[in-house]
């Protein structure tokens, strides 16, 4: 059980502080974690609507780590980012969504490298997205944690992380080694000196944006956009006997715009145009109402 093992709950807090620290430079304003709420193992995480689930990945791990963040407290977040005063109201758009799941596998895979660094173990290739598929997931059972949250101007929260045991057992060893390799260190003799200080004057910086500096944290974040001309539903003997040269209709016509997706989100709709003998495409409409 987690609760017998505080080594693993003093990782869980070096995590959680390295999250905070993370959404304290998005936020530019405090952020504070509490001592974390050992749950019960598990054998299961549910992907409920009102969360966003990430997993980062660690080569070093040989697992995956999970975290779970509230939909609508990261969305808060970003709407801070961005300049706003963090009150989020109804359905979140479409482009937050997409810097909501942004976010949060920026979240988990600074955690991660966290959780490597306190083992000593590298934290070279960790990657991290967001989960939508239960079979993504690692495999159980997991330890979790419930960290609570508290970010100036915004109600209390939490967020979760799951270590797979798999994961958990190799963590505790590796941070039990090199704790016993740190306990006996050779000891050698130094000469002391006093210390001198250069002469400096403070640096006068002129304040920010409100919100521009945050976000630009975020502006080189890689999205993946697509254009998508129609659907057709076939059944799949249909589909095995395509040949080169056969033509199936889509459910639109010429006269309907194109959907836009980033990230797999509806975002925009438009009409297709040829810029410089490239498809390119001319946004009609942004955050359209209808993501069926």
């Amino acid at each position: 059980m987690a609760d017998s093992n505080p080594q693993l709950k003093a990782l869980a807090i070096a995590m959680s502080r390295t999250g905070a620290e993370a959404l304290n430079a998005l936020l530019d304003r405090p952020v504070r974690v509490g001592d974390p709420l050992v749950n019960e193992s598990s054998d299961s995480i549910l992907l409920e609507p009102e969360r966003v689930v990430a997993a980062a990945e660690v080569p070093a791990f040989g697992s995956a780590l999970v975290l779970r963040f509230s939909k609508l407290d990261l969305a808060r977040c970003v709407d801070m980012m961005v300049g706003g005063s963090g009150e989020v109201q109804g359905e979140i758009p479409a482009m937050q969504l997409s810097i909501v799941s942004e976010t949060a596998g920026q979240l988990a895979s600074a955690m991660a490298g966290a959780l490597a660094d306190e083992v000593g173990l590298s934290a070279e290739g960790t990657k991290a997205a967001v989960v939508e598929d239960a079979g993504a997931l690692p495999p159980p059972p997991y330890l979790s944690f419930t960290i609570p949250l508290e970010i100036e101007g915004l109600a209390a929260s939490a967020f979760s992380i799951d270590i797979p045991v798999v994961l958990a057992n190799r963590v505790t060893e590796q941070a039990t080694s090199r704790f016993q390799q740190q306990a006996s260190p050779q000891v050698r003799a130094v000469q002391a000196k006093p210390a001198e200080f250069a002469q400096m004057s403070p640096t006068r910086v002129g304040a920010p944006a409100p919100g521009s500096a945050n976000l630009d944290l975020v502006h080189d974040i890689p999205l993946q956009i697509s254009a998508v001309l129609g659907r057709a539903r076939m059944p799949l003997r249909e589909v095995v006997s395509l040949q080169p040269g056969n033509v199936f209709e889509l459910e639109k016509s010429n006269a309907e715009p194109i959907d836009l997706y980033v990230n797999n989100i509806l975002i925009a709709r438009g009409e297709v145009v040829v810029v410089d003998d490239k498809f390119a495409v001319k946004i009609s409409e942004l955050n359209p109402s209808d993501r069926t």
